[in-house]
């Protein structure tokens, strides 16, 4: 399978886990829900696996990986929406709220990892200590890999110059 199509049947699992959700309220809410807590449901869900996923994406390029980690990034991501999903229904939630925050975080999260990745693909690093963003490089040096993809090299002996 493809990243796209493994992206599709998780986002299509964590609608589905949603569903089932919402049309056994009693068990896991409680209490019988409205319409616009079952929509905020599935939309909170949702957000929270792309969210995610965008993390993934963003340290996909500094930490050099590669396509094969794509489905096991997606699965994870999947997984921790449902495990959020099942910590929400026992607390008290203001599913309207939520949906709110959900919006607005997930947009924040986004411009965050764009400017990030777009800084890290421009600049032609080639020791880990240059690097603006100090916290890469030391996942650089303590993961191993030598490169960041796109042509750019770290060399990791070089790393603990600075930190």
């Amino acid at each position: 399978m493809t990243p796209a199509e493994h992206l599709g049947t998780v986002s299509a699992a964590v609608l589905a886990a949603s569903a089932f959700m919402v049309s056994r309220a009693q068990w896991f809410f409680g209490r019988k829900l409205s319409l616009e807590e079952a929509v905020s449901i599935g939309w909170v869900a949702w957000s929270i696996f792309i969210a995610g996923f965008v993390v993934y994406i963003g340290l996909k390029l500094p930490l050099g990986l590669t396509r094969e980690a794509d489905a096991l990034a997606i699965g994870v991501s999947g997984c921790s929406s449902l495990v959020a999903m099942l910590w929400l229904a026992r607390v008290v939630t203001d599913w309207g709220r939520s949906v709110t925050i959900s919006i607005f975080a997930l947009f924040l999260l986004t411009l965050v990892v764009v400017s990030l990745t777009l800084d890290l693909s421009r600049s032609q690093v080639r020791d880990p200590a240059q690097f603006r963003f100090w916290p890469i490089a030391l996942v650089a040096q303590c993961s191993g890999r030598s490169g960041l993809g796109g042509g750019a090299e770290v060399i990791a002996s070089g790393a603990d110059r600075r930190l």
